[in-house]
């Protein structure tokens, strides 16, 4: 006899007058089923983001329509070329960013303050625009995004196309839960054969989170970087390397343990 306990829904063994262990029930067809069904409920769930993204009650900020949006192609005009990502660990401390000259780079967020002679600025956060508006208005290199939310007409907007992966759409990118995974899906439209990671530290470091004053929002929080972002990166490994593209992570004491790892000085050899 099977019976249910409540909300938990475990199935209890009855054997011989007696309760006995509560065991789950599972046959793969049917946990076949249920993985058709929760993936076609999250694609579906995907096709229903609202078309119209009503403001805040309150808030003066205007009604944004994603069939407005104009999205961007992402053309490789750095085929073959190596592209140093700037993100933002505390690893970058003393860093001289001048050495980056002459250099293929991409600036993550707050980056471009340190940085503003990036080749190009990428943000997935929609808040970073209006954190950092000024820099980001003045920026003379290309700006992506994939929440072009009340930004200006210069920012190219790429599809969010889902979390994991590599995204080989040129119109759109994945997004890792953090804009340094997204930037270099970014980085492999581009055409580059190489990529440096810089500042790609995934955790705090005495206490700080950045190699800046962070954001004006709580500090990411170390479980954050281990449970939520780095996991990500994983799923990008093979198809990069089937890809051809090669990825180093200039940090030795980076937690993001993917990639091969060397000095940031040696890195910077790479051209």
């Amino acid at each position: 006899m099977i019976r249910h306990r409540g909300k938990t829904k475990k199935a209890a063994i009855i054997q011989g007058g007696r309760k006995g262990r509560i065991k789950k029930i599972s046959h793969p067809a049917l946990q076949e089923v249920r993985n058709e069904v929760h993936s076609q409920n999250r694609t579906f769930l995907k096709k229903q983001r609202p078309a119209v993204i009503k403001s805040k009650r309150g808030s003066d900020e205007p009604v944004f329509d994603w069939n407005k949006v104009n999205f961007s192609k992402v053309e490789p005009i750095w085929k073959g070329e190596t592209a140093f990502i700037i993100g933002g660990g505390p690893s970058l401390e003393k860093f001289d960013f001048k050495q980056l000259k002459y250099k293929k780079t991409i600036a993550i967020n707050k980056a471009v303050q340190f940085y503003p002679e990036a080749d190009i600025l990428y943000w997935t956060d929609s808040r970073v625009y209006s954190w950092y508006k000024k820099e980001i208005d003045n920026f003379k290199g290309d700006k992506y995004t994939i929440k072009p939310f009340h930004v200006p007409k210069d920012v190219k907007a790429l599809r969010n196309t889902g979390k994991t992966g590599l995204e080989y759409d040129p119109t759109g990118l994945r997004h890792g839960n953090n804009s340094g995974y997204a930037a270099i899906n970014l980085a492999f439209h581009l055409g580059v054969k190489r990529i440096i990671l810089l500042g790609f530290d995934m955790g705090n470091t005495g206490g700080k989170s950045h190699f800046h004053e962070g954001y004006p929002v709580k500090k990411t929080q170390d479980k954050t970087y281990e449970m939520t972002m780095a996991p990500c990166f994983l799923s990008l490994v093979e198809p990069l390397k089937r890809k051809k593209v090669e990825v180093i992570n200039a940090n030795p004491n980076s937690k993001l343990n993917c990639f091969p790892k060397l000095p940031i000085g040696k890195c910077l050899h790479f051209s």
